[in-house]
Parts: C-alpha cells; structure tokens; sequence
C-alpha cells in the first residue's frame, strides 16, 4: 500500500493504520547511510560467503541479532534518525509539532539466517505502552521503518494487515495464531518499497516480520518511533543512559535545537533554563553553541532583580 501525497497517507494512517511512502530520504543522506552501514553489518555478499564466520553468529537467531541504538557510532545514522522530513513526518502523522523520539536503531536480516525472523502476526503496543492505544490526537504515536535497502517480499518485506480487517479483535490480544486467525493470514500484504522509503504504522496494527526468500540478500532498516511530549507512558529506549559515550558528544557538535528537543532536551525558554543550568551546560558540552539557549532566558533571569545594569 504506497502513498504518495500529505494527504492520501495520511488518510491511509487514519483508516488502514500503515503505509509505505516512496523517496523520503534526501538521495545524499540515504548514500551516507548505506555506506556507513557497511562498517555496522556484513554486506549481504559477504555474509553469504561467510567472509567472517564470528560476524555472521550474531545473525543465526533473531534475538542475537545485533541492533546497534541511538547515538550511532557513525554520524550518517544519526542523520537519518533526526532529518527534518523524518521529523515532519511524524508531526503531520500526529497532527502536533511537540513530538519525542522514543526509539531508534539499525537492524540487519539475511537470507538463510534466523528462521525465528518469521513470526506471529502481532501488534507492537504492549512493549512501547504501558497501557494501550488510544487514536485521538495528542495520545497516538507512530513506528516509522525507515528503508536503507531496496524492500520486497523476497527481502523480507513487513507482511500488514489493515485496520479494517481487525478492528473486532478484542485489545488484550496481541499476538493472534494462525490456526485461529487463518482469514486474517490470507489478507495481509508486503509493505514494499525502495531504498529512501519509509513505512509507517500504528502501534495497534497487526504485522509480522518474514524470512528472506531471495538467495544471497539482506535488508537494511532503520526503525524509528514518536510520541507527542509529555506521554511518559510511552517509551522503549531511555537516551540519558547514552548521555556518557562518545557517541552522544559527538552528535551533540552537530545538533540542532530541533533534533535536540525532539530527544527530551529542554528547549529555549523551558523554565529549566537559568545562569546556572546554561553554564552548567555549556561546560558540559563545550561544542554545542548554546546562544539559542541564552538568547531566551529572559534578562530579568539573568541579571536578577537587584541588578543595577537593569536601569
């Protein structure tokens, strides 16, 4: 199911619950990516050829497949994560501006690798909740796959099924078996799509990760998801534990204040910003340039209300 336009996918996130969308990635970014990929993953000739048999283990069952997170060692990644399309995105997809990463990471699947990688049909709510979804806006929140390889159903394109088809299921039921839920099997669809696409879905959507059929391949994605602020009962990954790698501080030279408050980092004009904290913070990361930051302290935080400079 492609969308092309604001408006049809947008109409398709609120009655089918996904969608693929071609050519989101700027063509530059989606190069850097790739080749940053190649130091993260085997390439898929070389996992075939089994070129580093100790690199390959990792893959033969799905749970020990690596998933390097957010920061990337590699900056390209990281550009991914945060691009302002990814980010508007998930604005439009929420109908809010004041939106939170909550999960990114980078993920591999190889031909004749895991056979774990095909699965139930699931709904990925109950490990990114700790309660269940709720539609309206300003509770909603969204996964994205962003694709860094070209995806079929050879290469193990996500099988979905549209909300139509499942609206009746009761919502404690996450994962549905195939000798119950047989019609809902026959109706799902690939969610196809070349390198630069994204796939979004809801997080009450019911899909399942397949084997990759396609001889001597693999796939590339980056998942990403968000929530609007302020939705504490959402989460998967917890940023601040990163906060001490190097990762982190060398994302933070580059850091915008849109990427950086999309992360949780109070934005300018957030009454946590005072003298203090803008050092404190400043020494902290000395190559973030915080002049956003202290342009917004208002000068009565400042200078303080005995201040003489203040006339």
């Amino acid at each position: 199911m492609k969308s092309s336009s604001p408006a049809e996918y947008k109409h398709r996130w609120d009655t089918a619950g996904w969608c693929v969308i071609e050519e989101v990635l700027p063509p530059d970014v989606l190069a850097a990516a790739q080749g940053a990929l190649r130091g993260v993953f085997p390439t898929a000739d070389e996992f075939a050829d089994g070129v580093d048999p100790g690199r390959n283990a990792p893959f033969i069952t799905e749970r020990g497949a690596p998933r390097p997170q957010f920061p990337f060692e590699r900056g390209a990644l990281n550009r991914v994560a945060l691009h302002d399309v990814i980010i508007d995105l998930a604005q439009r997809l929420l109908e809010t501006d004041d939106v939170r990463l909550y999960q990114a990471m980078v993920n591999a699947k190889y031909s004749n690798a895991a056979p774990d990688y095909e699965q139930l049909l699931h709904a990925d709510y109950a490990n990114h909740t700790l309660v269940v979804p709720r539609p309206d806006v300003g509770y909603q929140h969204v996964t994205m796959f962003v694709y860094l390889s070209e995806v079929t159903p050879e290469t193990g394109a996500t099988r979905v099924v549209s909300r139509e088809h499942t609206a009746g299921i009761p919502i404690e039921r996450t994962y549905l078996h195939l000798g119950e839920y047989a019609h809902l099997y026959a109706l799902e669809e690939p969610a196809s799509g070349p390198a630069g696409s994204v796939f979004v879905y809801r997080p009450d959507v019911f899909h399942r990760g397949v084997l990759i059929t396609a001889p001597r391949a693999a796939r590339f994605l980056m998942p990403v998801a968000f929530k609007p602020a302020g939705t504490d009962w959402i989460g998967y990954h917890a940023f601040p534990a990163r906060a001490e790698d190097m990762a982190w501080h060398r994302f933070m030279r580059h850091a915008t204040v849109r990427q950086l408050t999309v992360l949780g980092f109070p934005e300018p004009g957030d009454p946590y910003w005072t003298p203090e904290t803008l050092a404190g913070v400043k020494a902290r990361y000395p190559s973030l340039d915080m002049t956003p930051w202290c342009d917004a302290v208002p000068a009565s935080a400042v200078n303080g209300p005995g201040d003489a400079s203040r006339g």
